[in-house]
């Protein structure tokens, strides 16, 4: 499907922001498909003072974890987030072996807590694979926006190596609290970028074979799958505060500056735009040639308002087997409440029933990304034997605005006119 591939820009900001590559794809994963309620179901959660819950958290069918899960027990030194995910995946797995877990992975930004990217930036002979500050600082002072060296220690730890501290465990706060100077390695602790157009074939390897495939990715059997994080854009859109959002593009959720303090033009971040996107359509080929998938290769879909409720239903289920929300892989998220938590849910019964009436047979409801230290819910509901659908949904008339699919052992109904949504058991 590579030249199928959208890079689209979606976000959900509860804590930290987070920036979704989604590329809308009709690939499916080549696991078995399944009508199961409870295996149809997915969540992107974290603690970030320690690991999940595994009780609660087995209930799930698919559960993608957060690189800050955990934080405040990987930013000891050595940072071992990389390995701690791989600790929660075990222990989810063991809990329910039939769950599918996913785990974060960042292409755009290398960050150091992981241990084989600490390892990769503290040898020079890789040192093409990481973009530079500018040379002699972006003002007359030798300065750039962004700080390059960790003052916490003496003499100061610098690197040549472009970085900033969005998203980074610093000393004695930040988004991580450090038990005292935080220690990346040889290099301060911070968001590094990855130089997909100087690394090359090698560092385009390296991600595939080792990083994504290798003992901490789908090399390790109790890992299903990837959240891939962040991308590069060659023109002004996205966070407002971002690198993405300068007049020439850069990285998402970075330093608003980045492309300044490297001494980007408008020519390298369209050529580093290209070399991202061609290392991720190689990553998702040898993803999906894996067994895996990742939170990217999903379509996604949310209740309809009762403005839109009875067109868009009227579309889907005129397409019947067709629609693109019943061949693709789907993930239908709950909706939110105005401060922007699912939680309390504020519309259940509308989110079941209209997943019940539009869904595939790979097709999981849940929630996305909506911070840190979220007590989520499972409803009963959501362990439900509905049995297997007898055909598509349909409108009860036309015009009526109600629209119904019946399964073997429940009928799902979504009445767009009053917006309510119910499930009745045979």
């Amino acid at each position: 499907m590579r030249p199928a591939l959208l890079f689209l820009a979606a976000a959900a900001a509860v804590a930290h922001a987070r920036y979704t590559v989604q590329f809308g794809s009709s690939l499916l994963p080549t696991w078995e498909p399944t009508w199961n309620m409870q295996l149809s179901t997915i969540a992107m959660p974290c603690n970030d003072s320690g690991l999940l819950d595994p009780v609660f958290y087995s209930q799930f069918g698919i559960v993608d974890i957060d690189w800050s899960n955990g934080k405040q027990i990987w930013v000891n030194p050595p940072m071992n987030d990389e390995e701690l995910m791989v600790t929660q995946v075990a222990i989810l797995k063991e809990w329910n072996p039939n769950i599918k877990v996913f785990v974060y992975r960042n292409l755009v930004k290398a960050l150091p807590w992981f241990t084989s990217i600490r390892n990769k930036i503290s040898d020079p002979t890789y040192s093409e694979w990481f973009l530079k500050f500018k040379p002699g600082g972006f003002f007359p002072n030798g300065s750039y926006h962004v700080p390059q060296c960790d003052n916490n220690y003496n003499p100061p730890k610098c690197t040549d190596f472009y970085h900033d501290q969005e998203q980074t465990p610093e000393y004695p706060s930040g988004d991580g609290n450090c038990p005292g100077p935080c220690d990346c390695g040889v290099v301060p602790c911070g968001e590094y970028l990855y130089d997909h157009v100087n690394g090359g074939e090698a560092l385009q390897q390296w991600i595939i074979n080792d990083f994504v495939l290798g003992p901490t990715g789908l090399g390790n059997s109790n890992v299903s799958g990837f959240y891939f994080d962040d991308g590069w854009t060659n023109s002004s859109g996205g966070f407002s505060n971002a690198c993405s959002n300068s007049p020439i593009g850069g990285a998402t959720e970075e330093d608003y500056y980045c492309a300044a303090d490297i001494g980007f033009t408008q020519e390298n971040t369209t050529a580093m735009k290209e070399a991202w996107q061609s290392t991720m359509a190689a990553v998702q080929d040898a993803v999906v040639a894996a067994g895996g998938w990742a939170w990217q290769y999903f379509r996604s879909f949310s209740t309809p308002d009762n403005s839109t409720c009875a067109a868009q239903l009227r579309q889907i289920c005129k397409e019947g087997d067709q629609s693109p929300y019943y061949t693709s892989a789907l993930v239908h998220q709950f909706a939110r409440n105005a401060n922007g938590s699912p939680v309390p849910l504020p519309s259940f019964n509308q989110d079941l029933a209209t997943f019940l009436l539009i869904r595939g047979p790979y097709a999981w409801l849940g929630y996305g990304w909506v911070g840190c230290n979220i007590e989520y819910e499972f409803p009963a509901a959501l362990k439900a034997d509905y049995g297997v659908p007898l055909g598509t949904c349909s409108e009860t008339g036309p015009g009526t605005g109600v629209f119904t699919r019946s399964y073997t052992n429940a009928k799902a109904q979504m009445d767009c006119n009053t917006w309510t949504g119910s499930v009745t058991m045979a």
